[in-house]
């Protein structure tokens, strides 16, 4: 929608969500704070899913080496660079979901907003259980209230923390209650085009929440067997995304430039395709590419400045670490798309992902990923019989969806020439040749395909490296890394278990962090559901 930007900065200035002390008059709200629309403060909500631009950049300076979904070569952005911008956008877009929960609780009908809590509920469900993936535990269930202090009190202003055992607990609650509320039916107030997200298609809602709720649930078996069992199972009775139903901000449906996307690539961006990924995608290292048997290869990555496909060694051994230079990711590429500079030796990142900023989306859960997680809970027994062939099948099933829809991504950029896939979709060839390889062809030992159901599912989530740093830390080293130099990526990469609070919270909400923390703030700290 071409209101969904703009909106988003009308309710930064109509709600206040700080925690800072001794100031409640600057937080207290405005005279008229509830001046937008319901509809329009929905979009806002909406509006808060792209990607921040701290986030862009510590992809790319941090989750990629830390997932080892790609290596980085040099220095980049500070770690803590996302801290600010991640903290900021939740809690200003909890403060416009405050508000319109108040609204639709004093409504004459609140019945009648059951879908629009529902909505609300999926939405912040996600955002939640990226929160707490990043920081641990964080100030929630009381959590966003300034807007209303006049009906609530200044207490509003400190917010407590919960844990992410609670948080995880309540956000399964939230989507539970989203599957079984959402209704078609006309006596539901209807949101209109503010709907950006799914344009009112309800039984998409209810597949995304659902799906999502199968994933969340998933993440937390091994900490909470009994709470994940009773929403597996109940969530495999419903309706999940079906294999071309890839939820994300698609930029061309909503008339959007993702511009905060070059953060990941033009700006001190160093990455280059590493040995643990290219490991999963090609049968040998040769370098004109004749080994590639995943298509998703020359998707995700480029040759090198000499057209050669040449991986990084993802953990360089002591004295001997590998010189690489050029500039692969500078937007004089644009026009002169060989030019990645003499130096460059290792084989980039693919520059699409930056040129096209306005059709290739930002995932939030790919059809591919529910597969996947289909797969892990048969090949587990999570909640169900274990059974080795449906997990087999749901796996396979993943792969395809995950090979169409990346290359679809690809085939319809307009952008998109060299190398471009000749079509949108793989042949039976391709992905018989995938399922085939070594690597891929599912296990019939349990454990070692539980690693492979990882591995593509790690595989799939290469623009969503926050997701892959999850599933690292859930499974440890069930998730590919790579064995060789292993100190290297101990001492670079492998201590970092969460983002760390912003300075502002623990100034100013300050009793709350240290009664959460201890007086704690590191970035080594592992989380409840770290394995």
């Amino acid at each position: 929608m071409k209101y969904l930007s703009k909106i988003f900065i009308v309710t930064l200035l109509i709600t206040a969500v700080s925690c800072k002390n001794d100031f409640e008059e600057i937080n207290a709200p405005w005279d008229k704070p509830n001046s937008a629309s319901t509809p329009e403060m929905f979009n806002a909500v909406i509006s808060s899913l792209p990607l921040t631009a701290g986030e862009q950049s510590v992809m790319n300076a941090w989750l990629y080496p830390i997932t080892q979904q790609a290596a980085i070569t040099s220095g980049s952005y500070p770690y803590d660079n996302a801290k600010n911008d991640v903290w900021q956008n939740y809690y200003y877009t909890l403060g416009n979901v405050r508000v319109i929960e108040d609204r639709i609780a004093k409504s004459a009908d609140p019945a009648s907003m059951n879908n629009v809590s529902a909505m609300l509920k999926t939405i912040m469900a996600y955002k939640s259980f990226k929160l707490t993936n990043y920081y641990g535990a964080v100030p929630y269930k009381e959590a966003g209230y300034a807007a209303l202090a006049a009906d609530k009190g200044v207490g509003v202003y400190k917010s407590k923390y919960n844990t992410q055992q609670e948080i995880y607990t309540d956000i399964l609650t939230n989507l539970k209650w989203a599957v079984d509320n959402l209704k078609t039916d006309a006596s539901q107030y209807s949101l209109g085009n503010y709907e950006t997200l799914f344009k009112g298609d309800i039984s998409k809602w209810i597949r995304f929440a659902n799906s999502l709720r199968l994933y969340i649930a998933a993440t937390i078996y091994n900490k909470d067997q009994a709470l994940a069992t009773a929403h597996i199972t109940d969530a495999l009775t419903k309706p999940l995304l079906g294999d071309t139903e890839n939820v994300g901000i698609w930029p061309a449906d909503l008339n959007l430039s993702l511009q905060w996307r070059e953060w990941s690539f033009s700006a001190n961006c160093y990455l280059r395709m590493g040995s643990t990924m290219w490991s999963l995608m090609s049968a040998n290292d040769n370098k004109d590419g004749s080994g590639i048997f995943d298509p998703r290869a020359r998707i995700f990555y480029e040759p090198n400045n000499a057209g050669e496909w040449v991986a990084y060694p993802q953990n360089p051994v002591s004295g001997v670490t590998p010189t690489e230079g050029g500039t692969p990711y500078d937007k004089k590429r644009y026009t002169a798309w060989s030019d990645k500079g003499a130096s460059n030796l290792y084989s980039p990142v693919n520059l699409y992902f930056e040129q096209d900023l306005t059709t290739i989306p930002e995932l939030i859960l790919t059809a591919a990923q529910v597969r996947f997680i289909k797969a892990e809970i048969y090949n587990r027994g999570m909640g169900v019989a274990a059974n080795a062939a449906t997990a087999k099948a749901e796996y396979e099933s993943g792969i395809k969806a995950s090979v169409n829809m990346w290359k679809g991504i690809a085939f319809k950029s307009p952008v998109w020439t060299v190398a471009k896939p000749s079509s949108a979709t793989a042949t039976d060839a391709e992905i018989s040749t995938l399922l085939s390889s070594p690597v891929v062809a599912y296990a019939a030992d349990p454990a070692t395909a539980l690693k492979q159901i990882y591995a593509q599912l790690w595989i799939d989530q290469f623009r969503q490296p926050f997701d892959a740093w999850t599933l690292k830390r859930r499974t440890g080293d069930k998730t590919p890394v790579s064995t060789s130099n292993s100190q290297y990526y101990t001492g670079n990469f492998g201590t970092y278990q969460r983002f760390v609070y912003p300075d502002d919270e623990i100034t100013y909400n300050a009793d709350n962090f240290k009664a959460a923390a201890g007086g704690t703030n590191l970035n080594s700290t592992k989380l409840w559901i770290t394995q």
